[in-house]
């Protein structure tokens, strides 16, 4: 299983990206955005006694990875690994568990390890397991070794993370109860060096462990994996997957009667994961989903795929059911992922979504889309079978599917370097800010001072053309440890513009320039490839990206800016007075309404209500600001009886 030939149900996303091209590249994140948010555990997902002893078979997949990052209490002790569906390439089922240097809670565990660290890190531990008897037809079964019980798993190096070094490794131990300590003695029993694989090499490893010394049949026995390697990020990853224990396991038992989900399905929308909910139309809407179908048997299988879609209320608006190639589709080694008919279960173009208050600026709904696989007797599994997907409709837009494996950054000196990602305005809408989720480590060092300006580009055909919008200086925002990006509600930071952007109906470029010379990282999903979208420029010329994946800037749309109210009294105060340009370099001019060549006296004070200004000022004629630095200011006119409102003004070069 050397090389992965990505065909899809319908439509095929190439989900292995280039790591590097000649200016732009990935590095390993310093913290897990998904992890910083959730608890080890949630209401549906609810911790259990996990001192507690099972019965076996003991067997997990991960396939729950769509719906929760943290393993099962049903089959584990802790919860210390990331359970995930972006991390493994080519898993035997949907679902990893991921091995690294982060806690449970998306940090790492040592910040200041050096490159050549190699510290314990983290450990997936079983739940106790009842290995002394088991209750039979015949009455009570004592296990003993000649049950042939055995211990399997798959494994992966590297997958869309980072490649472990040679002094990483991987290890499985196994927990004799009744030694002579209080805890029982655990023993090495396995364990793998790190490697840096080739970039064909996308497999998944079976490891078979026999059960066979005594001291292990007894209640109480445990086993648990463990990683050893740089704990100051997302550094040095293992991915397992399908882990189970059963008895009577034959040495030559190599077949998995497993037919089953490979990864999340797609969103069916033809260009994004999100879209805002006023600019969908039904030209948003894809062909069909992407779905990836593995057959871990050793023959053909038979089955069916049907989905069905729900609004917000649970109220069903499709649902249609297809029966997959006779006589079914092939093992997925060789054949790879399942090549089906030409079929499109998707909806028709001329299926529109039954919105109300499309055209708000604030309204927002989703719906949810069932996926399921029927594969017959043959089928062991029926967990992995089914997979929910939330498709969303906000008020911001989203290559991404709201997860960042690794971080994009530009190479060399990168002051002046501009990022900027292509989106779609089918009508007429405001840019109010965007999202970005910035990494703030950069070769083991915190980025400092940083800035960059939000910037906005007309599309002169397929790339960015002229600047329409130019704001201030920002820096990213990061926590109190200036560890992890602030989180919040959507987990990405939002920036916003200083001033509502009107848009026409159009493609635009959006985007930022970085105003120092060390690079920018930027949450970069590995899963969704938009490369087509993103474009950078180092030395004033437009480049699209080499790299598959989606970066995760966002734009948020609807921006409507209140119009004033006006009393009486208030009535001389309103649009009396015309600032321009805004945003200003060096220079600016106030057209007072009705008092041309009118000389006032002008006071501009920053953003604390401190005077840095004052002066005179001829209404209609060019006003030198070239003293004041970058930033935000407010002008105030007074004098000759004006009743002018003060009026905000950018300054940025």
């Amino acid at each position: 299983m050397k090389l992965l030939k990505y065909i899809t149900v319908i439509i095929l996303l190439n989900l292995i990206g280039s790591k590097v091209n000649a200016q732009e590249y990935l590095r390993p994140l310093s913290g897990n955005m998904n992890l910083q948010t959730q608890a080890p555990q949630d209401q549906t997902h609810k911790k259990v006694n996990v001192t507690a002893s099972i019965q076996l078979p003991f067997f997990d997949d991960f396939s729950y990875a769509y719906k929760y990052a943290y393993p099962s209490y049903t089959n584990w002790a802790d919860s210390n690994v990331y359970v995930n569906t972006g991390f493994g390439i080519a898993p035997i089922t949907m679902g990893v568990a991921t091995f690294d240097g982060l806690n449970k809670r998306g940090y790492p565990y040592y910040l200041a390890a050096p490159a050549s660290y190699a510290g314990s890190s983290d450990t997936l531990t079983s739940r106790p397991i009842h290995l002394d008897t088991i209750a039979d037809v015949g009455g009570t079964h004592f296990y003993t070794p000649g049950d042939s019980i055995a211990l399997t798993f798959y494994y992966q190096a590297e997958g869309f993370g980072e490649a472990p070094e040679a002094t990483d490794s991987l290890c499985l131990d196994f927990l004799k109860p009744l030694a002579d300590t209080l805890r029982g003695t655990w023993t090495k029993v396995w364990g793998k060096p790190g490697y840096d694989p080739s970039a064909s090499d996308t497999g998944f490893y079976k490891v078979k462990i026999f059960i066979t010394d005594t001291a292990y049949f007894h209640d109480g026995f445990q086993f648990r994996f463990r990683n050893k390697g740089r704990t100051s990020g997302s550094l040095d990853h293992w991915h397992i997957d399908y882990v189970q224990i059963k008895q009577l396991y034959f040495y030559d038992d190599t077949l998995l009667n497993d037919a089953a989900f490979a990864y999340k399905p797609s969103s069916f929308l033809k260009n994004y994961s999100v879209i805002p909910f006023r600019q969908y139309n039904t030209s948003e809407m894809g062909t069909g989903f992407h779905n990836f179908f593995r057959n871990n048997n050793s023959i053909p299988i038979s089955a069916t795929y049907s989905y069905s879609v729900r609004d917000k209320n649970n109220v069903l608006t499709s649902d249609t059911t297809f029966v997959l190639d006779n006589p079914g589709f092939l093992p997925f080694n060789p054949g790879g992922y399942y090549s089906g008919p030409a079929a499109t279960p998707g909806f028709s173009v001329s299926y529109r979504m039954p919105f109300s208050n499309i055209n708000t600026f604030t309204d927002s709904t989703h719906y949810y889309i069932h996926h399921i696989l029927t594969a017959g007797s043959n089928n062991v599994r029926k967990e992995n079978d089914t997979i929910s997907y939330i498709q969303k409709f906000s008020n911001y837009y989203a290559y991404d599917d709201g997860t960042a494996e690794q971080a994009y950054y530009l190479g060399g000196n990168t002051f002046g370097a501009k990022t900027a990602v292509r989106y779609k305005l089918n009508v007429a809408d405001t840019l109010k800010s965007v999202r970005i989720y910035f990494d703030p480590f950069t070769e083991g060092n915190i980025v400092q001072n940083s800035g960059f300006r939000l910037f906005v580009w007309s599309a002169a055909g397929n790339s960015p053309g002229s600047v329409i919008y130019k704001d201030s200086i920002m820096y990213p925002i990061y926590l109190k440890d200036s560890l992890i990006p602030l989180s919040g509600a959507n987990k990405i930071p939002t920036y916003e513009l200083t001033s509502c952007l009107p848009l026409s109906a159009g493609s635009y470029f959006i985007g930022l320039q970085q105003i120092t010379g060390q690079p920018l990282n930027i949450g970069f999903d590995r899963n969704t490839n938009h490369k087509s979208s993103l474009y950078y420029n180092l030395s004033g010329n437009w480049v699209q990206s080499n790299i598959n994946g989606s970066i995760m800037i966002n734009p948020v749309m609807g921006c409507v800016d209140p119009p004033p109210i006006v009393g009486l009294h208030d009535y001389e105060k309103t649009d009396h007075m015309k600032l321009y340009p805004n945003p200003a370099q060096n220079s600016i001019t106030i057209s007072l309404s009705g008092n041309q060549l009118t000389t006032a006296d002008l006071e501009i004070t920053n953003a604390l209500g401190q005077t840095i200004f004052t002066g005179k000022f001829t209404s209609n004629e060019a006003t030198d600001i070239s003293g004041l630095s970058n930033g935000l200011y407010f002008i105030h006119i007074k004098g000759n009886g004006l009743n002018v409102s003060p009026k905000k003004l950018i300054i940025s070069r």
